[in-house]
């Protein structure tokens, strides 16, 4: 029986050997009464499982030497993706507070061109009604110029 695929059954055998029921029964004079051959063929066994238990132990170490770096490798990634995260923070903040300066400064600036307008109106308006006041004065006065053109000349006929 090979004790690197079967190492409980193999154990138990040996054991069994030896006259044992299990690890606790084990002693020294007990090991001594087998005979050489026996011994060595038992020997041969269970350095050839401790054999494989050391490779099995090696790969294992190894594995975990490989996934420890992955560890820290993702670790060394979370910390880059969280400072990143909070520099993506702050630039949106200050994204938002360039925002409300805009919308400030465009409120200011409506502000501004509203006043403009009503400056605008109020002066053309004034400058309408006072053009349409001397136009109607120039027209009034050369109507009443007319009239008393005609008036003298209508006076003159009915005279002559």
């Amino acid at each position: 029986m090979d004790c690197t695929k079967q190492p409980r059954k193999w154990l138990d055998s040996k054991l069994k050997m030896l006259g044992c029921s299990g690890m606790k029964d084990l002693t020294v004079s007990k090991c001594k009464a087998p005979v050489k051959e026996e011994l060595a063929s038992s020997l041969v066994g269970a350095l050839s499982y401790l054999s494989s238990l050391i490779e099995h132990v090696e790969r294992l170490s190894e594995e975990s030497a490989e996934l420890q770096e992955k560890l820290d490798e993702s670790l060394e990634s979370s910390v880059h993706l969280s400072q990143a995260s909070g520099e993506t923070l702050v630039l949106q903040k200050k994204l938002l507070e360039s925002q409300e300066t805009v919308v400030e400064l465009q409120k200011q600036l409506l502000e501004c061109k509203d006043e403009q307008l009503r400056a605008v109106t109020s002066s053309v308006k004034s400058s309408v009604q006072e053009t349409v006041q001397e136009e109607f004065k120039s027209y009034s006065s050369v109507v009443k110029s007319r009239l008393q053109e005609q008036s003298a000349v209508t006076s003159a006929n009915i005279v002559s």
